[in-house]
């Protein structure tokens, strides 16, 4: 199996475990598109995982979606993050490993990409 196909499984599922270990299922009243964002990032990495388990043609499209909305989600939250530290100092008890994580999950989501991109034959995932 192919790396994008196996971190989109592992991340599908880190996604929103994480976002809902960090906040709390109470913070879906306080901040939903927060919360549903992951929730869906996640559900399109599994759904694109699934298709290029099982062969799909549109595999390789789902994958590319599927990691470029993440990469796209992941830039903008780990810049905020840093940002935000960086103006007001720690905005939260863990920041440090909040900014390792979410740096750990930009790189294997832009390398998952690139690497899909980069993919021809998509009838052997």
């Amino acid at each position: 199996m192919r790396f994008e196909v196996r971190a989109a499984l592992a991340i599908g599922v880190l996604l929103p475990v994480l976002e809902t270990y960090r906040r709390g299922l109470g913070y879906w009243r306080v901040e939903f598109t927060t919360m549903f964002e992951d929730y869906l990032a996640g559900a399109l990495l599994l759904v694109a995982a699934w298709g290029a388990v099982r062969r799909q043609v549109w595999a390789r499209d789902g994958l590319v979606i599927a990691w470029a909305w993440v990469t796209g989600m992941m830039t903008t939250s780990l810049v905020s993050q840093i940002e935000d530290t960086l103006r007001e100092g720690s905005p939260e008890p863990d920041n440090a490993l909040v900014i390792a994580v979410k740096t750990a999950l930009f790189a294997v989501s832009a390398w998952a990409l690139v690497a899909t991109l980069r993919s021809r034959d998509w009838r052997n995932p």
